[in-house]
């Protein structure tokens, strides 16, 4: 039975499109099928820290990418929901929408994470405005300015001497389960301008401008900008999957970006916890499609069970939270 595709990549995120252009490039028949809904940094200004597209809007930056992959004659791009995969006798069928079905030798999952973003009022207008989740991303936009820490999770509180990079003017926010040591306690004395024992339940702003954030006590405490990571979790389609999964919940893959099951790859944040920008998503696509490219031409289509994966193998089921850190990378280097 011949493939409608030899590649068919869910998502047209950074990851997805560096995919279908070094796909495109190896003269690779793809399909990059997304779903068309506003993608997770629609809100954001621009795309930082990229070359060539530092300070480019998100939808200008993946449109000058549609189009380099466009001038090959190799991609498609499908705009719909891929509701399901099935394994068939040789590669994959996807379950797109109104009952149409079509058949990929090999998958590429780009789905990207969900941000399970927290009960903050008035967070959707401020969100990736005044209020955003990375400082190398966005802390020169707000250096020598006042920052919210929204310190919902235990990782954030080892952070502030990252912050104050940026700015000395820090006011934590600590939700009561998260108690710091006590040096470290002292730590944060030194560094912040003050510390809240308790998360702010909403900001005000003037149009996406964060003004004041407000306690549960009804005080009032000026702010230029919050920074929160939010929660995060796996799409429902890749939830039903089955793969192996971390202990924090990211897909699981090798040196490769091979997944558990033969044949379907996955790059980008689905797979990463660390620092989650687009620099680092062109550069995992770049490499899973290299991968596939090379298991296709070796005829071997192998999962990481045959190869050293990067992280320990666990299963979660779909509803945990899964939560983030940009300092794995130094938690490792100390282990």
């Amino acid at each position: 039975m011949s493939m409608d595709y030899q590649v068919a990549i869910v998502g047209a995120g950074p990851a997805g499109l560096a995919a279908a252009l070094t796909l495109s490039r190896s003269m690779m028949h793809s399909v990059v099928i997304d779903s068309g809904r506003p993608p997770r940094n629609a809100s954001s200004p621009f795309v930082a820290s990229l070359p060539g597209f530092d300070k480019t809007p998100p939808a200008d930056m993946r449109e000058a990418v549609r189009r380099n992959i466009l001038a090959y004659p190799y991609a498609e791009f499908l705009e719909a929901e891929v509701e399901g995969i099935q394994r068939m006798q040789k590669g994959f069928e996807l379950s797109i929408g109104e009952d149409r079905k079509l058949s990929a030798g090999s998958i590429l999952l780009a789905t990207g994470m969900q941000d399970v973003l927290p009960p903050l009022e008035g967070l959707n207008a401020c969100w990736g405005r005044s209020i955003i989740n990375c400082p190398f991303c966005h802390g020169i936009e707000w250096q020598n300015t006042r920052w919210g820490i929204y310190a919902h999770r235990p990782e954030v509180v080892g952070a502030a001497e990252i912050y104050r990079n940026w700015t000395n003017q820090l006011t934590y926010f600590l939700a009561p389960e998260v108690s710091p040591a006590a040096d470290r306690q002292k730590r944060l004395q030194q560094l912040c301008a003050s510390i809240e024992t308790d998360l702010p339940t909403r900001v005000h702003h003037d149009n996406g401008a964060i003004t004041h954030a407000e306690t549960p006590d009804e005080r009032l405490i000026e702010l230029d900008c919050l920074l929160i990571y939010p929660h995060q979790t796996q799409t429902s389609l890749v939830s039903g999957l089955n793969l192996a999964l971390t202990d924090a919940g990211y897909v699981e893959v090798d040196e490769g970006f091979r997944t558990s099951e033969a044949g379907l790859y996955a790059a980008g944040d689905l797979v990463y916890p660390g620092h989650q920008n687009t620099p680092t998503g062109f550069h995992m696509g770049n490499m899973a499609a290299a991968t596939i490219v090379m298991d296709i031409c070796f005829g071997t289509l192998s999962c990481f069970q045959n190869a050293q994966p990067i992280l320990q193998k666990t299963h979660l089921g779909s509803s945990r939270w899964h939560s983030r850190s940009h300092f794995v990378s130094a938690e490792r280097s100390k282990t």
